[in-house]
């Protein structure tokens, strides 16, 4: 068995997720700054600590390159869960003292975060062309009250 960290697709995979946290991060704290003075150097820094700590918990294990298939509810909420608590420990850029934490910003920014990616799990996983959900091939058939069939 191949290591995670000499396997390419691990990496790849990894580096997808990462960007993808660090985006999810980043764009609340930009909300943030065309609201008010949120500096570019935090935005930059909560994305970037964002990705490191994706790598980080990847490290653990990546559903997709272990052939794990959980159910997508499940995959859903470790998703969401796992990129609040990155969210969460981005904020702390800056701070000194758990007192020098702007909590209502950094809680905010990690539900923001966290809902960012469901919404991007979500996107991932509906069909590109919804038209061909049903193959062209199939017969649908339906029961009529009085049990005779008739093809639709």
């Amino acid at each position: 068995m191949k290591s995670n960290l000499t396997n390419p697709l691990w990496w790849r995979d990894a580096a997808l997720r990462g960007l993808y946290t660090a985006l999810a991060i980043a764009l609340p704290y930009l909300g943030g700054a065309l609201v008010t003075a949120v500096p570019w150097l935090t935005i930059l820094l909560a994305g970037g600590l964002g990705f490191v700590t994706s790598l980080a918990t990847s490290l653990a294990g990546l559903p997709e390159v272990a052939g794990v298939n959980l159910p997508w509810w499940l995959a859903a909420v470790e998703r969401v869960v796992k990129t609040f608590a990155q969210a969460l420990l981005s904020g702390f850029i800056g701070a000194t003292l758990l007192t020098d934490v702007p909590w209502t910003t950094v809680l905010q920014a990690a539900f923001l975060a966290a809902l960012a990616s469901l919404v991007r799990l979500i996107l991932a996983t509906l069909p590109a062309d919804p038209t061909r959900a049903v193959p062209q091939n199939v017969v649908v058939q339906e029961l009529l009250p009085d049990q005779t069939q008739r093809h639709v």
